[in-house]
């Protein structure tokens, strides 16, 4: 079985609240492996200009998401409580979850390796209060897709405000306005002339295949669950016509002018995420020792 998560492209949680935006989600409790591009794919993604904001292994965030979880730690034992959550594992080009908003970019996948769960029981109300803080006293950010809400209160809250002090609400604000400006780039993508040009290349390649398709994500979402990629004359079909067409390098040179041309249109939302990133690092830092 394999998690066809092709497109996830932002994510803002904090344990008891997520939002994610995807393009394919057809993972499963059975899922046990992601699809995962070649290297030159892979290359070529990384020279998005969303990449290095939301996606690219980054000793910042690593040094971040340590002090958070230290923080979190001493504040429970203050409470009284022994709080062990796992390690923060420090992240790899080959660990890095990027999006993949093409449909599939390799016949090759990947084993998935479940992420680690904290250690600590939460046995009572109490320990998930001392955690959390009340259910009813929640930091909220609205986009245009989505509305996000995290803790305003608990451990793991005053974590978060010993890096951010009183712009915790502007981080999260500004966190969804990036996640849902990769989203919309990628829809104006749909308008790109070249783009839509050579989707009718890779469609063109795809019928004289015997695959009548003019999507690459559509053609993916509508595989059985259990297709090895390996195997299906579908699938193998699809990545041949990439390469014949040269599909996946054009696509992502294209998305990077989109992509980047969002970004010029939003200046502070840009601005604003760096400083707030560049502030929780030196907060982290001092934590760290």
């Amino acid at each position: 079985m394999v998690t066809r998560k092709i497109a996830a492209l932002a994510t803002a949680a904090v344990v008891v609240a997520c939002a994610a935006w995807v393009y394919v989600d057809r993972s499963g409790p059975s899922a046990t492996a992601t699809p995962r591009p070649g290297p030159d794919v892979g290359r070529l993604s990384a020279r998005l200009p969303f990449y290095p904001l939301r996606h690219a292994p980054s000793d910042r965030r690593w040094r971040i998401d340590r002090a958070v979880r230290q923080l979190t730690i001493s504040c429970m034992a203050a409470h009284g409580y022994r709080y062990t959550p796992a390690p923060v594992p420090r992240p790899t080009a080959a660990t890095v979850d990027h999006p993949l908003p093409f449909g599939l970019e390799s016949l090759a996948t990947a084993t998935a390796t479940p992420e680690p769960g904290a250690s600590e029981q939460r046995r009572s109300k109490a320990f998930v209060l001392a955690l959390y803080g009340p259910t009813d006293r929640r930091i909220t950010a609205r986009g245009k897709l989505v509305k996000v809400s995290v803790p305003a209160t608990g451990c793991q809250a005053e974590a978060k405000k010993r890096l951010l002090g009183s712009q915790r609400q502007q981080w999260l604000q500004v966190t969804v306005q990036l996640g849902e400006g990769e989203i919309q780039a990628r829809k104006n993508l749909d308008k790109d002339p070249a783009f839509r040009a050579a989707d009718a290349r890779w469609a063109r390649c795809m019928l004289a295949a015997g695959v009548e398709t003019d999507d690459p994500v559509r053609l993916l979402q509508s595989l059985p669950r259990d297709t090895d990629f390996a195997t299906s004359p579908v699938a193998k079909a699809d990545i041949r016509c990439k390469s014949d067409t040269d599909y996946l390098r054009t696509a992502y040179t294209r998305l990077a002018a989109v992509q980047r041309a969002w970004l010029d249109a939003h200046p502070t939302t840009l601005t604003t995420w760096q400083s707030l990133m560049r502030r929780q690092d030196g907060a982290a830092k001092q934590v760290l020792g």
